[in-house]
């Protein structure tokens, strides 16, 4: 931690104004909060698709850790955030090696969000599918991530791993206009599911994935489904904010509202990034931030 000492020497025939005092402050001021930023600690490395480059490039986390009072710790995500990877891209080894670079580059890191699996479900689950196919699907994604999982908890002993995934997408308003010109095609490619479909798929596989998290004590795992129905609500039909309550309602797709641009069937605004990642601080980085830095305090 660095020290500032701030020495005014006045002499009898120097009494100093109140201007020059204020200026004193201020400069003492700015040269606190300047220390405060260099003393931020790096915590949490963000791994993931276009969900977690999207929150890494909205300073989602920064925003959120902030408006808690937890901005002494950072978040990492430069180089690990990639628009379109899958799970299976994050399996190969000059992926890997970029996360243990990252990792060995900031010996403070101890908590990972892995936000990685949308695409593979994207690129080929179909409505169509069969239980064993479905089933299979599941499995290989889940190997998957396992092997990423495997291999980030064999870097270091007090990694912990949250798996933040998903809320539910938007196939229903985005079907027509200026977002058909990518949705239409992707939702066709996935035999023209209804909202229910896609969306009990979604938190079939997630509850898939979420598996993980039950047999080993140094993963865990936060939904977020209905998070934006629930936030947003439906206006247009007289559906307010907190009238749909957690985890939303299968057969509606997330609000227009809450998605990128209102154009987009996938991603989501900054505020509802913000929504989401505030759910991930409620129900496990709080606990997890607070928990470490009073351990460390107490030594």
């Amino acid at each position: 931690m660095w020290k500032i000492k701030i020495i005014l020497k006045f002499t009898r025939s120097h009494v100093p104004s109140w201007e020059h005092l204020w200026a004193c402050l201020t400069l003492t001021l700015l040269l606190l909060f300047s220390t405060a930023a260099v003393a931020q600690t790096n915590r949490v490395l963000l791994i993931g698709d276009s969900w977690a480059e999207q929150q890494w490039n909205d300073q989602t986390h920064a925003n959120v850790l902030l408006a808690n009072g937890f901005d002494q710790y950072a978040v990492v995500g430069g180089a690990t955030t990639i628009s379109g990877s899958t799970a299976a891209e994050w399996t190969a080894p000059d992926r890997l090696q970029l996360i243990q670079d990252v990792l060995l580059n900031n010996p403070d890191i101890d908590t990972v969000q892995l936000t990685v699996g949308g695409n593979d479900f994207l690129d080929d689950w179909r409505a169509d599918l069969t239980a064993q196919q479905q089933l299979d699907l599941q499995q290989q994604i889940s190997s998957d991530l396992q092997l990423i999982i495997d291999f980030i908890l064999q870097q270091d002993a007090n990694i912990e791993i949250i798996l933040s995934f998903y809320d539910y997408p938007n196939f229903v308003d985005t079907l027509s206009g200026i977002p058909a010109i990518f949705c239409f095609p992707l939702w066709l490619s996935m035999s023209q599911p209804s909202a229910m479909e896609l969306n009990a798929a979604a938190v079939a596989f997630e509850n898939f994935y979420a598996g993980v998290a039950m047999t080993n004590h140094r993963v865990e795992h936060v939904s977020h489904f209905g998070l934006m129905q629930f936030n947003f609500g439906f206006p247009d039909e007289n559906i307010q904010p907190g009238d749909i309550p957690l985890p939303g309602d299968l057969s509606r797709p997330s609000p227009i509202e809450a998605m990128r641009n209102e154009l987009d069937c996938f991603h989501l605004q900054p505020e509802g990034y913000d929504i989401l990642i505030q759910n991930l601080f409620d129900q496990y980085l709080m606990n997890r931030l607070d928990t470490v830095f009073k351990a460390t305090f107490e030594q």
